[in-house]
């Protein structure tokens, strides 16, 4: 069995935004946590930004899907007991924000390298290579950890092979953990994911704060904080890029912006090809 982190494709399909910043404090900053929301849940205006191609797939950071109508209905099997479909008010289309409620126990701490918060041993500040209890995923094809339940969304590889089967667009996945692969793959992957953020790290100058990295953003140049990036898109759209296991990047349009990174501290960096 094989365990995704779950993430959405931007650059080449519909973007969207939420107009009513009202609401998205009140309905969506403060929830998504692996708790039912039921009825606090209100109304979420959700409207087309851009026009691209159809998606079916978008979300909002890295822990909140959005499923189009025809997400929801030939995936139904896998979300049932696990999530909560939560609706947003689209002018002419049908899209609900995914609450996933799923919330297991299924970190392998014996099998995983976790980072500990300096001087709370309990507390887990990152993990950085991932191992799950086969059998607590065995029945949870889309899950949260609490280790990580405001953070990232699990699939495991029925999800996965389900989305694929069924020709769904936007969503993109990224391997953590392969239950045949053997420790040896695992430390090459979990090499070249150090590497690459300790090239972030390295010979970093000034560091800013989140809303002086923004307007340094705005006016062209590039910036990162570990395993985040910041920059423009030739169009002037703006790129939050997450550093996958392989070096590399998965790009995204915010519709807005991670709380996480609210307080993280940014670098100027070289930009990075992006569409």
């Amino acid at each position: 069995m094989k365990v995704w982190k779950w993430g959405y494709e931007s650059d080449k399909y519909d973007s969207f935004t939420f107009p009513n910043r009202d609401a998205v404090s009140q309905y969506l900053d403060p929830y998504f946590n692996g708790t039912v929301i039921g009825e606090k849940w209100g109304v979420v205006p959700f409207e087309t930004y851009r026009s691209r191609k159809r998606c079916d797939c978008t979300g909002i950071g890295s822990h909140i899907p959005i499923f189009g109508e025809r997400t929801v209905e030939v995936l139904a099997p896998y979300l049932n007991s696990n999530v909560e479909l939560l609706p947003l008010q689209h002018p002419s289309k049908r899209f609900y924000a995914v609450n996933v409620i799923r919330l297991i126990d299924a970190l392998d701490y014996e099998n995983s390298e976790v980072e500990y918060v300096e001087g709370h041993p309990g507390f887990v500040r990152d993990v950085h290579r991932f191992a799950f209890k086969l059998d607590v995923i065995q029945e949870s094809p889309i899950f949260m950890i609490p280790e990580y339940k405001s953070l990232r969304i699990f699939v495991t590889d029925t999800f996965k092979e389900a989305v694929e089967a069924n020709g769904l667009k936007g969503f993109t996945f990224e391997l953590l953990w392969d239950s045949e692969m053997n420790n040896d793959a695992e430390a090459d992957l979990e090499w070249q994911y150090q590497e690459a953020l300790a090239a972030v790290e390295r010979n970093k100058g000034e560091e800013f704060s989140f809303d002086e990295a923004i307007k340094r953003m705005e006016a062209g140049e590039s910036l990162a904080s570990g395993q985040w990036r910041l920059q423009q898109a030739p169009d002037g759209t703006i790129r939050l890029g997450n550093l996958q296991a392989d070096g590399s990047y998965n790009w995204i349009q915010p519709i807005f912006y991670p709380p996480v990174l609210l307080d993280l501290k940014w670098h100027v960096v070289n930009s990075l090809p992006v569409k």
